[in-house]
């Protein structure tokens, strides 16, 4: 079972927040994860009223997070101490996922199969900003719908499109096809996560092996448009 650490605010409206905190939980593990809200832990003991306390609850929090699985970040609205969070996992390599609709389940990163999700810490550094044709990218989990959330289901090839390049002008439109499969399928150039890694493909062929061939150089499947 994966542990999750799920980060939100706390701050302004607290019980609010805690009550929201309380629920994500409760809708993760009906997921079959481990959910660990630090600020529902450390709040017993740590008033994050009080400077010395807050900090001291921030740094238990960073302690926690260093030992999960994943962080999810749920919500639109980040506080201090998440971005904190956001950064310590994007440098221990933690994987991270943004849940934008935190009160639905059906957002949330659970995989379909044993295998975690993609995310951008599958991908090379600052790879959001190369041009994505002819490259193979890694799908956000939320543009798939819950049974076909997998790893096998993010990796894509970009074919061509106006929104290859990072500064298209009337178009971030992006053309994908499956390199297993040959599926096809059109997205905006904000719905993949960015250039997969070497690492990442790597795992991927390792987890599913009919990926074994088709990520060699030159391979080129065919297949029809997704419907």
């Amino acid at each position: 079972m994966n542990m999750v650490y799920i980060a939100s605010p706390l701050r302004g409206d607290y019980n609010t927040n805690i009550k929201n905190a309380v629920e994500y939980c409760s809708l993760a593990g009906e997921q079959g994860v481990l959910p660990l809200a630090p600020h529902i832990i450390f709040s017993q003991w740590c008033n994050d009223t009080i400077p010395e306390q807050r900090e001291k609850g921030l740094q238990l929090g960073l302690a926690l997070l260093e030992k999960v699985d994943e962080l999810w970040v749920m919500g639109t609205e980040f506080s201090q101490g998440m971005q904190g969070e956001v950064e310590f996992a994007l440098n221990h390599k933690i994987p991270i996922f943004f849940v934008t609709h935190p009160h639905d389940p059906a957002y949330y990163p659970v995989s379909a199969d044993e295998n975690r999700l993609l995310t951008s810490v599958d991908c090379t550094p600052e790879s959001n900003r190369e041009n994505y044709e002819g490259q193979l990218v890694v799908l956000r989990h939320e543009h798939l719908k819950p049974e076909y959330r997998t790893p096998r289901n993010q990796i894509w090839t970009v074919t061509h499109g106006p929104g290859c390049r990072p500064d298209y002008v009337h178009s971030d439109t992006i053309h994908l096809t499956h390199p297993v499969d040959g599926d096809r399928m059109a997205v905006g150039r904000g719905e993949v996560w960015g250039v997969a890694a070497p690492e990442a493909l790597a795992w991927i062929s390792n987890a599913y092996s009919e990926f074994d061939a088709t990520l060699l150089p030159g391979a080129t499947p065919e297949g029809e448009l997704c419907r």
